[in-house]
């Protein structure tokens, strides 16, 4: 497993860098006004967006590739089914109240991404070695516009 710190790059920021195990450091930016963001990796400019401006399936794009594409089936429940290459996965909520998520293949939880305390952004995520860096950025930003907007509509109430 691949173990990712995250840290918020600021008290009030949901863009985070992004610690891993073997030392090396992504700088994940999240857009301010729509559900997207970007990083670089390896020389490569990565792009987390929509496939329209507020609908469609989530993806990770270099170029005008499509590497890795999630849908999320139902405004109501925080769950994701995710496409890279020739392999299906869901990353969901763990629990209704929680901020903890699965990511399962088959019927195996293979990786996770939870809130190192209760009152903050900090986080620890695993993901399976196969999976490459930049997957795994797609997997935290699924996780971080689920907790976002959670803290949107908390924040609305």
């Amino acid at each position: 497993m691949t173990t990712i710190r995250a840290r918020p790059k600021h008290l009030f920021s949901w863009s985070f860098d992004l610690h891993f195990d073997g030392g090396s450091v992504v700088g994940f930016d999240m857009a301010w006004l729509r559900e997207g963001g970007q990083f670089i990796w390896g020389g490569i400019e990565y792009q987390l967006s929509r496939e329209g401006p507020w609908t469609g399936d989530f993806r990770l794009t270099a170029g005008e590739q499509v590497l890795a594409r999630a849908t999320k089936e139902s405004a109501f429940v925080r769950r994701f089914v995710v496409r890279i290459d020739n392999r299906e996965f869901v990353l969901r909520a763990a629990a209704w109240l929680t901020r903890r998520f699965e990511l399962i293949e088959g019927e195996s939880v293979i990786g996770e991404v939870a809130p190192d305390h209760f009152l903050t952004r900090a986080c620890t995520a695993q993901f399976p070695h196969d999976l490459s860096v930049p997957v795994q950025v797609f997997l935290f930003w699924l996780v971080i516009l689920m907790w976002r907007r959670q803290d949107n509509a908390a924040a609305g109430s």
